[in-house]
């Protein structure tokens, strides 16, 4: 129970100092100085009275365990996937290929686990990049030159939806 409230406090002086920071960072100013400055020399004891009237330090553990079972209770539930029919099939030449609409009689459903995917983007304007000349030339090259090219392509593909924004 003492590991609980200590966390909590330690959880609550970096949000308060965090808080301060972000706001230093957006006007420029620093709350927590500047309340000081406002309240003057006995801000403390007026503090300490004000707290000590609406929490206590039952009120406190009971409010951090009561956060700590909603947050718990929401974690430990299993996010459900959401249903995705894909279809596989086999074209003439032997390819296989794979779609959200069967395009072929003798397509299959198959079942997809999509816990863990990462979605494509949204088609918003953007198009594949066509292949650079030095692209097709180097088609057999390393695993290590495909991820350098695929991360250059991923930087112009970023490039181009900054500018369509």
């Amino acid at each position: 129970m003492a590991r609980l409230i200590m966390k909590s406090l330690v959880v609550l002086v970096l949000m308060i100092g965090i808080g301060n920071y972000l706001v230093y960072l957006k006007t420029g100013q620093m709350p927590l100085r500047d309340m000081h400055a406002r309240m003057g020399d006995d801000w403390l004891a007026d503090l300490r009275e004000l707290l000590s009237d609406k929490l206590s330090p039952n009120q406190l553990a009971a409010d951090a365990k009561e956060a700590m079972e909603s947050v718990s209770d929401k974690v430990s539930k299993p996010e459900t996937p959401a249903p995705t029919k894909v279809y596989k099939w086999t074209d003439a030449n032997g390819q296989v290929h794979f779609g959200d609409k069967p395009l072929a009689s003798d397509a299959e459903q198959i079942e997809v686990d999509t816990r863990n995917a990462i979605s494509a983007p949204e088609s918003s304007g953007w198009s594949k990049p066509e292949p650079t000349s030095e692209q097709v030339a180097t088609d057999t090259s390393s695993p290590l030159e495909k991820a350098r090219a695929a991360a250059e392509a991923m930087k112009q593909r970023v490039q181009q939806q900054e500018q369509a924004q």
